[in-house]
This record gives structure tokens, C-alpha cells and sequence, in this order.
């Protein structure tokens, strides 16, 4: 009964883990809501802008054929491919990425991040380009301070557009400004307009088979304090802005703004896509407003993600285990600023995990040896009472309570380690910090599967040393066949899994058989 307990939770384990990984995120689509508009800065005639550093109103003519108040227009041009658009595109450097703006609602094109494996296109669709407004105007681009990014343009009713695109360093989340101005001598009114994020977003060659099954437009919440919240994952419809950021992610990467309250509504549709509304106002003549929102956009990298303060790193999914997921990662972090080396510093979290276990693997141990020599005495009453199973189960337990033996012992440490397993599991996939991390020799990214499978035959080879060794081996033929079997099974199931994962298994492997043979001279002798 002990191994086939044994057996049943190690299988649910997997079973959970495998479905887990590969559960469709889908959002269900409905039908989109039109959503009211909203409010933003009000900049009366003749006062100076909020802040340092706000856009001034240079013009730029466009066709008077444009609408200027349909929020989601298509341009009138004809559609280009991502080529000749980066070609016809400002080129920016920011940080790791390469930014191409694109005259066509002042939107990002492309985004090309360096990450560990080579670069990433970020803008999975360069149409209209994520952050873009107005995507029937076309903008010039204007003299602006270093780190800054300003366009403008004229729409058809007189109403002057300035766009920028600020940065000011690693430690400060950038920003989008928007200004519309009234520069005419009647009137007018802003009409709704919209700043979109998506559709989609890329991400590493490796992640793209099952992009589309994992991005999501999503928010966190502001129930509690700090970063408390969440994650809210939205379906296609409108949206309160009622969230302290919301975007669009996937498996490594978040575009977000990070001050939704800036607009009225959201609007969210498939692919993900978020559209932040902004109501419709009137301007007086000379009298312009201000729209300002923080915004992110790269890899879900936690330790940069914390230092914005906004629980942005609340966007990397750990799964069930949540908390035990974040300490784990803090854990590995340590470590491997010691050793540089997250193969290594995974192979140390595993030791202290079993040494923090080491007393309640001793206890398992021992009672399963005592299992063991009681083998003999437990056939005896199983044929004495094979016809009352009422009075065979209270004689077992008799049994069990003079020898000290526990039946359901070798099953705590396995319990135990289950939320540990399926937080390792959750952060080797999603946390960015491991994604194309070297260990040894073929061993080149932790997150993804051996490609040789070398650590998994190895694996199911300690595993059946671990099953030999064992104090507790059944001597029940279709018991044994049953443990002779589960390092078959482990091994298929960790083909796939990631590199790391099966190295923390392998290394809980060869710790459990040191201890098994260390020990295993104490306990016949204690027999």
C-alpha cells in the first residue's frame, strides 16, 4: 500500500505539472463594448506645461481627407510590410532594445531586444505598432532633448498632436506624453482617441510554436498594499481602467502602461490587444491639455522589474505555488551571485533543500526499514485473517504501532517536496533571469530541454539505483514490477521538461542514494 501511495502522488504530480504547462490561456472572445470616454490634464490658455520637459506644439501638415476623431481609423496608405516600414522608421536605442518609430500614429514598428539567445522582435504585428495613436495621421519628427522622442502633427480640424517618448535611465519606468492643442480661434472638440498595446506580442524563437496559446492581455488589481493585487486577465469588452498597470504579455515579455487611470476605459479584443481610451474634450482657443503615462516594454526580468515599484514583476507567472515560486527565484539569485552560475546555484538549492529535509528523510528511512523486516510477520497475518478484513487491518495496525513502523511514511518527503517541484517547474519555464542560462558543456539554456537527453537518462538511471538501494523494497512481485517501472516512466516525462528541472530531480537523485547507502549498514545493524 505504501509504494502504490508513493506511485499514485508521484503520477498526480506529473500529470498536474504537464497540464499546468501546456493548458490552453487562451481568452474566450466576445464582442466588444464601445467604452465611454475620459479625462485627462487641463492645461488652461497661457499656463506652462506640468512638468519639465513637456512637448511644445511644432505642425505638420497631413491630408484634410482624415478624420480627426475616429480613435481607430486605418491609415490611408497601403499596408507595408515590417521591412519597408523600419526602412521608412526613426531608429532609437533604448537600453538592450532598438526602437523603429514609424511616421503613421508616431507607434513603434519594431522593437528589437537583445536577449541572451540573440535578438527578439518584440512587435508581433507592425500594424499600427504598439503605443500608437492617431493611426491616420502621419507625423513629422521633432527637435527634442536627448533621451527624448517628439513628433507632431496637424489634424484636419485644426487640433495640433504632439507625441513623445521619454527616457530617463534603467531605474525609471519611460513615457509616453500625448499634448493636443487648440491653436484656431473657435473651439474644438478633441473627439475619443485611443493609444493601443498590441496586437500580440514576439518573443524568443524557441517560445514562438506556442506563442499564441500563452500571450494575454492581462492587469493587476490594487486590492491591499505595495504591489498586492491580481492578476487579472481580461476578455475581449471594455475594461475599467481600475488596475495599477494593464497589458499585453507573454512566456518573457510585458508591454504595459503602467497609469491606466490617465484614460476613461480600456478596450480589450483578440489577438490581445488593449486599446486605453481617452474621452472626447473641448479645447478653447489656445488652450492645449496633457496626457502622460509610464509604460514598459521588454523581458519580465524580476529584479528589474521590482525597482519600478508598480508590480510589474507580478506579471511573471509562477503558478499555484505563487510565493514558494519568488522565494525560490531569490534563493537562486543568491546563490548564484556566489557562483555565477545558475546551473551550479540550482544544484546548491537542491542540497539545502534536502538537508533542511535530512531529519524527516531519516525518520522515512527508518520506518521503511522496519517495514521491511516486518514483511514476514505481515504475510503470516494476511493469510491468518485473509476471510476478516475488519480484524487483519487491526492487527496490522497493532503491528505497525509496536514495531514503529509507519506505512505512509515514504510518502512525506515526496509531499513536501511537491509544491518545491511544481514551483521549480513554474519559475524554469517563465522567469527570464534563467532563459538561455549555461551550465556545462551541452547544457546551454536551463529553461529549455536537455537536446541530447543526457541528464534525463541519467536521472531515471540514479532513479532505479535509488529503487534498489531502498530499505523499503517490496517483495511484493507486482509491486516490485511497479517500481521497477516508475524510472522508465520519470524518464519519458522529463524529456521535455526544462534542463534545470531535471538536473534539481538528478541531483535529489544522488543525494537520496548517498544517504541510502551511508545508512543502510545502521539500520540492518539496528534490525
Amino acid at each position: 500500500m505504501n509504494r502504490n501511495l508513493v506511485l499514485a502522488v508521484a503520477l498526480s504530480m506529473l500529470v498536474y505539472i504537464g497540464w499546468y504547462g501546456y493548458v490552453d490561456k487562451r481568452i474566450n472572445p466576445r464582442p466588444p463594448i464601445r467604452p465611454p470616454a475620459t479625462t485627462g490634464t487641463r492645461v488652461s490658455p497661457g499656463e506652462g506645461p506640468p512638468r519639465a520637459g513637456a512637448a511644445t506644439q511644432p505642425q505638420a501638415s497631413i491630408p484634410s481627407s482624415q478624420s480627426p476623431t475616429a480613435p481607430d481609423a486605418a491609415p490611408s496608405a497601403e499596408p507595408l510590410d515590417r521591412k519597408t516600414l523600419e526602412e521608412a522608421s526613426d531608429r532609437l536605442t533604448a537600453g538592450d532594445a532598438v526602437l523603429s518609430i514609424h511616421p503613421q500614429g508616431a507607434a513603434i514598428v519594431s522593437c528589437k531586444y537583445q536577449g541572451p539567445l540573440g535578438l527578439v522582435e518584440l512587435v508581433d504585428n507592425p500594424v499600427p505598432g504598439l503605443f500608437a495613436t492617431w493611426p491616420e495621421l502621419r507625423f513629422a519628427k521633432q527637435p527634442a532633448p536627448a533621451g527624448t522622442a517628439r513628433y507632431a502633427a496637424v489634424r484636419p480640424d485644426g487640433v495640433a498632436v504632439t507625441k513623445e517618448f521619454v527616457w530617463e535611465g534603467a531605474r525609471a519606468l519611460p513615457r509616453v506624453l500625448i499634448r493636443l492643442s487648440n491653436e484656431t480661434k473657435r473651439p474644438l472638440a478633441t473627439g475619443a482617441w485611443t493609444l493601443s498595446v498590441g496586437p500580440g506580442l514576439g518573443t524568443v524563437p524557441s517560445e514562438v510554436k506556442e506563442n499564441d496559446k500563452v500571450w494575454r492581455a492581462i492587469g493587476l488589481t490594487p486590492e491591499g498594499k505595495g504591489t498586492r493585487g491580481r492578476i487579472n486577465a481580461f476578455k475581449a469588452g471594455s475594461q475599467t481602467t481600475d488596475y495599477r498597470w494593464a497589458g499585453v504579455d507573454n512566456r518573457y515579455f510585458l508591454a504595459a502602461v503602467a497609469a491606466p487611470q490617465v484614460f476613461e476605459r480600456i478596450e480589450a479584443s483578440l489577438p490581445p490587444m488593449l486599446r486605453f481610451v481617452a474621452s472626447s474634450y473641448q479645447l478653447n482657443p489656445g488652450e492645449s491639455r496633457l496626457w502622460e503615462a509610464p509604460f514598459y516594454l521588454g523581458p519580465k526580468a524580476n529584479n528589474s522589474l521590482v525597482h519600478f515599484g508598480v508590480g510589474l514583476e507580478r506579471s511573471i507567472d509562477f503558478g499555484t505555488f505563487a510565493s514558494i515560486g519568488r522565494l525560490i527565484l531569490r534563493l537562486l539569485g543568491m546563490i548564484h551571485g556566489l557562483t555565477g552560475n545558475w546551473g551550479w546555484a540550482i544544484i546548491l538549492l537542491t542540497v539545502v533543500v534536502q538537508t533542511v529535509l535530512f531529519p524527516l528523510s531519516y525518520k522515512t528511512m527508518k520506518s521503511a526499514a522496519a517495514m521491511k523486516r516486518l514483511q514476514p510477520q505481515i504475510a503470516r497475518l494476511q493469510q491468518q485473517y485473509a476471510k476478516d478484513p475488519s480484524r487483519l487491518n487491526s492487527e496490522m495496525m497493532e503491528l505497525y504501532k509496536r514495531s514503529g513502523a509507519n506505512p505512509l511514511g515514504g510518502c512525506f518527503p515526496l509531499l513536501l517536496q511537491m509544491p518545491i517541484f511544481i514551483a521549480l517547474y513554474n519559475t524554469l519555464r517563465n522567469a527570464w533571469e534563467l532563459h538561455g542560462a549555461h551550465w556545462i558543456f551541452w547544457v546551454r539554456d536551463l529553461s529549455a530541454k536537455d537536446p541530447y537527453y543526457v541528464l534525463p537518462v541519467i536521472m531515471g538511471g540514479l532513479m532505479w539505483l535509488q529503487n534498489k538501494f531502498s530499505p523499503s523494497a517490496p517483495s511484493d512481485p507486482t509491486q516490485a514490477m511497479m517500481m521497477n517501472w516508475m524510472p522508465v516512466i520519470f524518464t519519458f516525462m522529463f524529456l521535455n521538461f526544462p534542463s534545470g528541472l531535471v538536473l534539481y530531480w538528478l541531483t535529489n537523485s544522488v543525494i537520496s542514494v548517498s544517504e541510502q547507502l551511508a545508512l543502510k549498514g545502521h539500520f540492518e545493524r539496528a534490525g
